[in-house]
């Protein structure tokens, strides 16, 4: 009976480590040249908003938190470049990894910003992009590929010059 049971056991354990392994290894991998992954998360006054809905537009994804100095140093630099390029088919969505929505909240109320806030207060979406360090932007072009990641504060002359060459695609 007690032979059994640890069998039963260990089989038990074998199959939950093939399911979770399996798991892990169905997320889609994230890197340059590769397809952007859709995502739907609301911004602060609720509404939803998909990533798919700015296909055609080159789009940079923006993964901050307000409790991150060099996001906090980032910010305006990202309000320049989003009024800079306003007219073009170019947007910023920057995606808070805060899971306190009303720090974010009292954030953006004291720091406006041009561009458009996403909150992913379980950091799903971060995950799904293997964010690993904060800030991380993933510049994607009109047809939802990723053309470069920065992680970091975005150098800003590399990213205008990157910008330009798939804002012309």
């Amino acid at each position: 009976m007690r032979k059994k049971l640890i069998k039963t056991f260990l089989l038990l354990i074998f199959l939950i480590t093939i399911i979770i392994g399996v798991g892990f290894s169905q997320k889609q991998k994230v890197d340059e040249n590769s397809k952007a992954i859709d995502f739907s998360l609301p911004d602060l006054q609720g509404r939803k908003h998909s990533l798919s809905s700015f296909k055609g537009n080159v789009v940079l994804l923006n993964f901050w938190a307000t409790w991150c100095p060099p996001c906090r140093y980032e910010v305006p630099l990202l309000d320049k470049i989003q009024k800079e390029y306003k007219d073009k088919k170019f947007k910023i969505i920057a995606v808070s990894l805060d899971s306190d929505v009303k720090a974010l909240e009292n954030y953006i109320k004291n720091n406006k910003v041009s561009f458009l806030v996403l909150s992913d207060k379980n950091g799903v979406v971060g995950y799904a992009y293997s964010v690993l360090a904060i800030p991380t932007s993933f510049l994607i072009d009109k047809k939802f590929i990723i053309r470069k990641i920065y992680i970091g504060v975005l150098p800003e002359k590399e990213f205008k010059k990157d910008l330009e060459k798939w804002l012309k695609d």
